[in-house]
């Protein structure tokens, strides 16, 4: 069975029975919450785009309401059941790679001591990459300096899968997650074909990831949310052990860490820690 979840938006309810159970017996302060952006800056019709003001505010926000930042390290340890981390702990995310985590964001972070994470789409660490309209995204250099500060890691967001193809009924649907309409053939690519292509799209990833400092490359956010079993198969057989969803909610220790639920911040800094009230005085999901 192919199961598939897309981006959803702060407040909606997604949840699994299995993870619920585990959860009754951890205490309540030991529950994480990953938080996830997209780019900075003054676009104010884009509803993915923070101006820089109010990520400062948000920042702020977190210190002034006692969260604390937390290194991927802490929550991988956190996850896997081995470590306890600071009450009301927040992983920072910032999906998609682009050129603003650098300019922009690494020196917020740096005046505020956070940790964080850029989920990058890796195709741009190419020194040639293929010319397409797109907003600016990281250069490997600009990865490899994220990473020396101790403070960043980088994460994988595909490398060429951050986008939308046709499928079944011609519809479009995720890279990673649909069977591509062969147009010319008149039909759908096999299961085979499906497989094969998204195992290149996952080793030219890692390779992009190492290229840029990642030595062992676990950590990996779905585009869109989208994922289904085969994905995560192939992810996991790839050496991917944490997967990033869009689902919403809290983390707790010894869950699943090929379904990693994640928060989306708010539009503004009173947004995000509303939000995050929200999950932590529910404990749950």
């Amino acid at each position: 069975m192919t199961v598939i979840c897309y981006f959803a938006w702060p407040g909606s309810d997604v949840s699994h029975e299995a993870s619920a159970q585990a959860k009754q017996s951890v205490p309540a302060d030991q529950r994480v919450a990953v938080l996830f952006f997209h780019a900075v800056g003054e676009e104010p019709s884009n509803p993915n785009t923070m101006p820089l003001k109010d990520l400062e505010e948000t920042f702020q926000a977190l210190q002034d309401s006692d969260y604390h930042p937390i290194s991927l390290e802490q929550f991988h340890a956190f996850i896997d059941g081995q470590a306890e981390v600071p009450q009301r702990a927040v992983l920072l995310t910032f999906d998609d790679g682009y050129s603003d985590v650098y300019s922009m964001i690494f020196p917020l972070t740096k005046r505020y001591n956070y940790p964080a994470v850029s989920f990058a789409v890796t195709k741009w660490f190419d020194r040639y990459p293929r010319p397409e309209k797109s907003r600016e995204h990281l250069s490997v250099e600009e990865a490899k300096e994220l990473l020396s500060s101790g403070l960043w890691q980088i994460g994988g967001h595909s490398y060429d899968g951050h986008r939308l193809i046709r499928g079944a009924h011609n519809q479009e649907g995720a890279y990673l997650t649909t069977r591509s309409l062969m147009e010319r053939d008149f039909r759908l690519e096999s299961e085979a074909e499906y497989r094969a292509r998204v195992w290149q799209d996952i080793n030219l990833n890692t390779m992009a990831l190492k290229l840029a400092g990642v030595s062992e490359p676990k950590d990996f956010a779905f585009p869109y949310g989208a994922y289904n079993e085969d994905l995560v198969k192939l992810l996991n057989e790839a050496g991917y052990t944490y997967l990033f969803t869009n689902n919403q909610g809290l983390n707790g220790p010894g869950e699943d860490p090929s379904c990693i639920r994640r928060i989306g911040a708010g539009r503004c800094a009173k947004e995000t820690i509303a939000i995050l009230e929200k999950y932590f005085a529910q404990g749950n999901n």
